[in-house]
């Protein structure tokens, strides 16, 4: 899965300016330069797994959140992947009838 760091980044500089923390600050709390943090912001450095966990600690969120679209980008991939290889060997009448549930599916609002 390739994460876009820029993103992680935004999303980091957004929650931390939401909390009214400046770099220095955030930088304590998770005990790194506020140079690494200002560099993660600006996607410069990778964030680490670990410095992940503690920045969303920090900024009490998690980090599905901070990884934001990177991580819904990635999984919508490994799923249309998916239904690829699920219905490679179908007939036409189990496609057809596939078709029509997804037809039928994203007539459903999902969210309520």
């Amino acid at each position: 899965m390739d994460l876009d760091y820029q993103e992680i980044g935004r999303n980091i500089r957004r929650f931390r300016q939401a909390k009214g923390l400046k770099q220095k600050e955030l930088a304590e709390l998770i005990q790194v330069s506020d140079q690494h943090v200002s560099h993660i912001e600006n996607a410069h450095t990778q964030v680490s797994l670990p410095t992940l966990v503690a920045i969303a600690n920090a900024l009490q969120t998690d980090c599905n959140t901070l990884l934001g679209a990177t991580l819904t980008e990635a999984r919508q991939s490994i799923l249309h992947q998916q239904l690829l290889e699920l219905t490679a060997d179908m007939d036409t009448k189990k496609l057809d009838l596939t078709v029509q549930f997804c037809s039928m599916l994203s007539a459903f609002d999902l969210e309520r």
